[in-house]
């Protein structure tokens, strides 16, 4: 007799009964009735397992190779995963509908067949035929290393795997496929928990890297049970907005590699492109007249990027001013406009400000304090800021400017796009980075007053 619950979709709380509201994570609506999957069979009395314990010096003699990895032909990609992908691995790659997987993962399959390498690459929701039209808008030449497969059977997957022993296996996705002896339909919590599981088993038995591509709900996390998250090796995501060409490519777990790489990537009408220096991809021209916009240097990894701060104040005829923030947190706006109003006295009481993070980057360090400060302060007194100048600083509640970590990577990369100088906290004044660049002049200010008095921007 099969045994069905029901499971919140959020957070795994299961109940024997439908329930409007779960009470662990206070979603509404998100339980689904699943029917029990039958449990795995039981060994045979007298079995003995295959595995055993090995002590730590016998496990240096078994000549283990510290890091099989192989390149994707993505130098971005490559950053991100640690330098390549580890034989044997399992990986989830997620992010929003239309951002760009598909695109990406086939670009991955490309450039490993050209490698040599065989590559299956598994697609549960297009046919043969608009797999072939993407590879071809995409200006793939044929490689007889890359198996393409479409099939939302994991059985007919299975066989595949035995008839190719491909090096690297690509399923796309993972929510669609099904187990031709379970009656049971695609995206139910107990088949993608049984799934992984046995692409876990593939991987590691077999030493094949898999990819799996996972959905994610609205509130941007990966649909389906988060132990997904817990069994896989590494788990990827990638960002962008849909009208921005920008594509961030995140890891937020890496057995093989650290979590604070990014990669990014730009689309085009031949697919995701690396791009070859991001910080010009975020500048605009100097001779461009912007009065409100303030650089500064952004720390996403072991890397520095260049960004513009964007800033508009103006009258408003609304009861309540509005506060629209793109790329950055709007509540951290509200407190930095706080800290101008008491601090440097500038009022923003009947102004509609709007916050910009060029090139549709999105922010969450607070670095860009200082710069976002002086933009509002220049927007709202009408004042020109020197295009040659980064602001780097965390402002706090007081006022004070406070130092930024990454300092001397930032200023690297400043000079290297031809910044002159840079204005920052009082802290790095003395820090062993400023003899090494010359050429560039850095300034330390206490406080942001004192920052805006001695740059001209208030008298």
């Amino acid at each position: 007799m099969k045994k069905s619950e029901f499971v919140c979709q959020t957070c795994e709380y299961s109940t024997p009964s439908w329930l409007g509201k779960c009470p662990q994570c206070g979603g509404w609506n998100t339980f689904k009735e699943i029917v029990s999957l039958p449990p795995k069979s039981a060994k045979k009395n007298g079995s003995k397992s295959n595995t055993q314990p090995i002590s730590f010096p016998d496990l240096f003699n078994q000549n283990y190779e510290i890091d099989r990895r192989f390149g994707t032909s993505l130098v971005e990609v490559d950053r991100v995963l640690g330098g390549g992908i580890v034989e044997g691995s399992l990986s989830l790659l997620s992010g929003d509908p239309g951002i760009g997987k598909s695109t990406l993962l086939l670009a991955i399959a490309a450039g490993i067949a050209r490698q040599g390498k065989k590559v299956l690459y598994i697609s549960t929701e297009e046919s043969l035929h608009q797999l072939f039209i993407r590879l071809q808008r995409f200006g793939f030449k044929p490689n007889p290393n890359l198996w393409l497969h479409s099939t939302d059977s994991y059985n007919d997957i299975e066989l595949s795997i035995e008839n190719i022993t491909p090096s690297l296996i690509i399923i796309d996705s993972i929510q669609n496929l099904s187990l031709d002896e379970l009656d049971v339909m695609p995206g139910n919590i107990s088949l993608i928990r049984d799934l992984s599981s046995r692409f876990m088993d593939i991987s590691k038995k077999k030493n094949i890297a898999i990819f799996l591509v996972g959905h994610v709900t609205k509130e941007g996390i990966v649909a389906g049970p988060r132990t997904l998250e817990h069994l896989v090796d590494v788990v990827l995501y990638l960002d962008g907005e849909a009208h921005h060409q920008l594509r961030v490519l995140r890891s937020v777990k890496n057995r093989f590699g650290s979590t604070q790489e990014v990669g990014l990537l730009e689309m085009k009408e031949e697919g995701l492109v690396e791009l070859i220096d991001p910080s010009k991809f975020f500048l605009v021209e100097k001779d461009i007249d912007n009065s409100s916009t303030a650089r500064t240097v952004l720390a996403e990894g072991r890397r520095a990027l260049l960004l513009e701060v964007q800033t508009l104040a103006n009258q408003s005829y609304l009861d309540y001013p509005r506060r629209v923030s793109v790329g950055f947190d709007v509540n951290r706006l509200h407190l930095l406009v706080a800290v101008i109003e008491k601090r440097v006295r500038i009022r923003f009481g009947q102004q509609d400000i709007y916050l910009n993070m060029a090139g549709g980057m999105k922010v969450t360090e607070t670095t860009p304090d200082l710069a976002i400060c002086f933009s509002l302060i220049s927007s709202r007194l009408e004042k020109s800021l020197n295009k040659n100048t980064i602001y780097l600083g965390e402002v706090g509640l007081g006022g004070e400017i406070r130092p930024v970590h990454f300092f001397e990577g930032r200023i690297q990369e400043a000079a290297r796009m031809g910044i002159s100088r840079v204005v920052t906290s009082q802290y790095h004044l003395h820090n062993s980075a400023k003899k090494k660049l010359k050429g560039l002049k850095i300034i330390g200010y206490q406080t942001l007053y004192e920052a805006a008095q001695k740059e001209n921007l208030v008298p």
